[in-house]
């Protein structure tokens, strides 16, 4: 991950900025577009910006946790259990 903190901080505001434009679109397409266009456009976009956050944007974090949202716990993910028999 990016070690330089002034180049962290320009990459975590760009990649900010891109995760606002993916809501911006999300927005644009919910005025305009069809039931059928909005779900799925919908779905899609969510699953760019849950790629941005898990892993661009919170490897940065963990990094340069001074750059992170405040309250925003970067602690591990908690584990998840299999199924239980």
């Amino acid at each position: 991950m990016i070690e330089e903190k002034h180049l962290a901080a320009e990459v975590n505001q760009k990649l900010l900025v891109a995760h606002l434009s993916i809501v911006d679109a999300v927005k644009l397409a919910e005025e305009r577009g069809s039931e059928k266009e909005i779900r799925a456009f919908r779905t899609e976009a969510a699953d760019v910006a849950g790629h941005l956050f898990a892993l661009l944007l919170r490897q940065l974090w963990h990094a340069h946790p001074e750059l992170a949202p405040e309250g925003l716990d970067m602690g591990p993910p908690p584990k998840r259990r299999g199924k239980q028999q």
